[in-house]
């Protein structure tokens, strides 16, 4: 299972990065694919196959020498790791489909907010419909306790983005509302915890270091993409394990 969850992410993650550029913007999401962004040239055929095209080509536009993204090289090994991590934490393939999927959905997001400071509401709105519509399939959850988490996540993010003073966006608060509906409650405190826990963690290294100055913008989405990956995964584990 773990060897053929690999091979799902990989291709899930690869999907994700050739499409990526379509939510960032409102043009439609049909339409032939392009690898380039800058020159819209159209895919080629070694484009298809996950990390081959940016290898073969050394991470540039073969047609305008343009760079392409990192993420174009890292997003589909990372959603192969998510699948097999949901791989390991589950022995059906149902959670294991849906585990892995809204990780590399996490993952994407992350990478949208550290490109462009932005979280699409072209993925998290479809995404939340979709938590909502399999919240019945989890195996150690139902629709309750994913409406709860996602409502509880909402709640305390809004709370959080109205005293931030604007230093924290309304899209986070759509993230951390993701990770609700998917971890479901209680486990969704546990990503909320991590999500706060490492965020203070790397402003405060990166505050001590001169990297960052005091007032000034971190994205906020790697966090929430960690902590809904470890509440998704390990989230009801980490409770079992504090309530002894």
């Amino acid at each position: 299972m773990p060897i053929a969850a690999a091979l799902l992410g990989l291709i899930a993650g690869h999907l994700l990065a050739l499409f990526l550029d379509r939510f960032y913007s409102d043009a439609p999401l049909g339409g032939p694919l392009v690898r380039c962004s800058a020159c819209r040239s159209p895919v080629r055929p070694v484009y298809l196959l996950p990390l081959l095209g940016y290898l073969w080509h050394r991470g540039r536009c073969p047609d305008c020498g343009q760079r392409w993204p990192i993420r174009v090289l890292l997003l589909p090994p990372a959603s192969a790791l998510v699948f097999v991590l949901a791989a390991l934490t589950s022995d059906e393939w149902a959670p294991t489909i849906l585990g892995g999927l809204f990780a590399a959905i996490f993952l994407a997001l992350m990478t949208t907010d550290l490109e462009r400071r932005l979280i699409p509401n072209r993925i998290v709105y479809p995404a939340m419909l979709l938590a909502m519509a399999v919240s019945w399939a989890w195996p150690d959850r139902g629709v309750a306790q994913a409406f709860a988490g996602g409502g509880l996540a909402f709640a305390i993010m809004l709370a959080v983005f109205i005293v931030s003073l604007g230093h924290f966006g309304f899209g986070d608060v759509k993230m951390a509302t993701l990770m609700g509906l998917v971890a479901g409650f209680p486990a969704m405190t546990v990503g909320l915890f991590f999500t706060a826990i490492s965020a203070g963690l790397v402003a405060a290294l990166l505050l001590l270091t001169g990297v960052m100055r005091r007032g000034q913008y971190i994205p906020y989405g790697p966090f929430i993409a960690l902590g809904g990956i470890i509440s998704l995964f390990w989230g009801s584990a980490i409770i079992d394990w504090y309530r002894g």
